[in-house]
């Protein structure tokens, strides 16, 4: 095989490996790179399935200038009639030295992280229809500096030991 079709062949078998579990990923850019307390980004899906469980993630991506370890958020789950569930989150982004969890992005900016946080594991939506996931940001301050983009993924449950 020709090393072009077979590199071809590689990447693509590697994005259907890695996207086939999940059900639904939505990002959405922090305006100005500052997370202020006003902005509450919403990200709505579609359950069908009632049965299946679903692990949900949030997904925080920052710079290496954003100044705490770690986020509070807190995030309402809007689902079909009305019903909805809030919740209080904090997302531990580094450890006790200061070094980031996330894992790095980019060539050039090596100081952009990503943390895809297990936030419900095994969860079950009990309704079939379209829910609303929305994120506020909850820390003791208005302007969260470095923060550049926030999201949710929702994904096929996995099988832990």
């Amino acid at each position: 095989m020709k090393p072009i079709a077979l590199t071809t062949l590689m990447v693509g078998l590697l994005m259907v490996g890695c996207t086939e579990h999940v059900v639904f990923q939505e990002v959405a850019e922090v305006p100005g790179g500052s997370w202020s307390r006003s902005w509450k980004p919403q990200f709505a899906f579609d359950i069908t399935d009632t049965l299946a469980q679903r692990d949900i993630y949030l997904d925080i991506r920052h710079t290496g200038d954003y100044r705490f370890s770690n986020i509070y958020v807190f995030t309402t789950l809007q689902g079909p009639g009305g019903h909805s569930f809030t919740d209080t989150v904090e997302c531990t982004l580094a450890d006790p030295t200061g070094r980031w969890y996330g894992k790095g992005t980019g060539f050039i900016f090596s100081d952009r992280f990503q943390a895809h946080i297990l936030y419900r594991m095994n969860n079950r939506f009990p309704r079939s229809g379209r829910y609303v996931f929305t994120l506020e940001q909850a820390m003791r301050t208005d302007d969260l500096q470095g923060v550049i983009d926030v999201g949710v993924s929702v994904e096929e449950a996995r099988k832990r030991r």
